[in-house]
């Protein structure tokens, strides 16, 4: 088992993967946070409330995370 994980953390491709795949769960967020401001879309704070703006600020988050490791480049040297 260790050696698929290692195969699969030393593939950029696989990384890369990783790395867009965070940032498309960021995309939403990040668009709608301007475009409420605007008055083009419902603001988060009508949708969610106040108490619920931990929801998208979660997802925002966790995309990033996985962002931040899918382009990690720790075989740099």
């Amino acid at each position: 088992m260790k050696n698929l994980f290692d195969q699969f953390s030393h593939s950029r491709r696989a990384r890369r993967l990783i790395g867009l795949l965070g940032l498309l769960l960021v995309a939403p967020v990040a668009l709608w946070l301007p475009l409420g401001w605007m008055g083009l879309a419902p603001s988060m704070v009508e949708v969610f409330g106040i108490e619920g703006l931990r929801i998208p600020a979660s997802i925002a988050i966790f995309g990033l995370l996985v962002a931040a490791i899918g382009f990690w480049d720790y075989d740099a040297d």
